[in-house]
């Protein structure tokens, strides 16, 4: 099964900027665009001159259909932009390939790491429930950068219960003996720097955690997907040095909701903490927009097809 990606050729998939511990130099953003099912050069001829170097991926997924609560194979080659298969990538954080796999509705999440197997990467996966899920690639290519491609499975199989409209999130947030309390100064606005701090207490003593281990070469992971499945960014945590809190600096690009699944690792095993963010409106008169604005130099928000 050949995993394909929205019909509009032409639809641009806008990325987040959080300015992280990331391999790319602060302020560089990831090209983040929709990855087509199958890379030919016929099926990139909507793509700009100066993007037929960009790398693709292909997806397939075994066996097919793929069905809820059954373990599926998926295959993932990167292509560059000849069609040619590639398999050395450029690791990072300890892996060459991350897999994100979101649900539709954002209910379900899970970071998959690929590992290569001749020509492509695999992983094995089961999806919890039946219904529309984002697989989002995220890989270095040598020599230009992060790239993340999206793509889109349904998964067939008994239907469930339409699911809660998203909403607003409280800003403290618990699972798997932790607590995650997010602080920011001021309120977050799209296309406004904004600083995200996480205090991390143990839920059964209350006090502030002091043995948070690294996870893949950072302290933390953040991922964020908008409510319409448009923007996504999966970056790290800054080095603060601090065993109980986790920072990010953030620039999310527009107003409306956001998922953001917060990783870190202790005593071995990793937690996964969700939390919902809303994203202000910029204040329109001048003076409220003087100095404000992403700063991150070189960086574009926009990754046109």
């Amino acid at each position: 099964m050949s995993i394909a990606t929205s019909p509009s050729l032409t639809q641009a998939l806008v990325h987040l900027m959080l300015l992280g511990a990331v391999t790319a130099p602060t302020g560089v953003l990831a090209g983040t665009h929709d990855a087509r099912a199958h890379a030919t050069s016929a099926s990139h001829a909507h793509h700009t001159q100066e993007d037929t170097d960009m790398y693709r991926t292909d997806v397939q997924m075994h066996p097919t259909p793929v069905q809820a609560d059954q373990p599926v194979t998926l295959t993932i080659t990167v292509r560059d932009g000849h069609g040619r298969a590639v398999s050395q990538l450029t690791p990072s954080h300890e892996k060459p390939m991350h897999l994100l796999v979101i649900s539709k509705d954002l209910s379900h999440f899970a970071h998959l790491h690929p590992f290569v197997d001749g020509a492509s990467f695999r992983a094995q996966h089961t999806f919890e429930e039946a219904g529309a899920y984002f697989l989002f690639v995220d890989y270095q290519q040598p020599g230009r950068g992060q790239v993340v491609d999206r793509h889109s499975v349904h998964v067939a199989g008994a239907a469930r219960p339409a699911a809660v409209a998203l909403t607003e999130s409280p800003r403290t947030q618990r699972a798997d003996g932790l607590e995650l309390t997010l602080r920011s100064v001021g309120e977050i606005r799209g296309g406004e720097a904004a600083t995200l701090h996480f205090d991390v207490t143990d839920v059964e003593t209350g006090k502030p955690v002091g043995d948070l281990e690294p996870y893949l070469g950072a302290m933390a992971h953040f991922m964020v997907l908008s409510a319409d499945g448009q923007d996504f960014v999966h970056v790290h945590a800054l080095d603060t040095r601090s065993a109980s809190r986790v920072s990010a600096h953030a620039v999310f690009p527009r107003p409306g909701l956001y998922k953001l699944w917060v990783q870190v690792q202790r005593r071995g095993a990793v937690v996964t903490v969700p939390f919902v963010l809303r994203v202000g409106v910029v204040d329109a008169r001048p003076e409220a927009r003087s100095g404000s604005g992403p700063k991150a130099p070189g960086g574009h928000a926009h990754h046109q097809h």
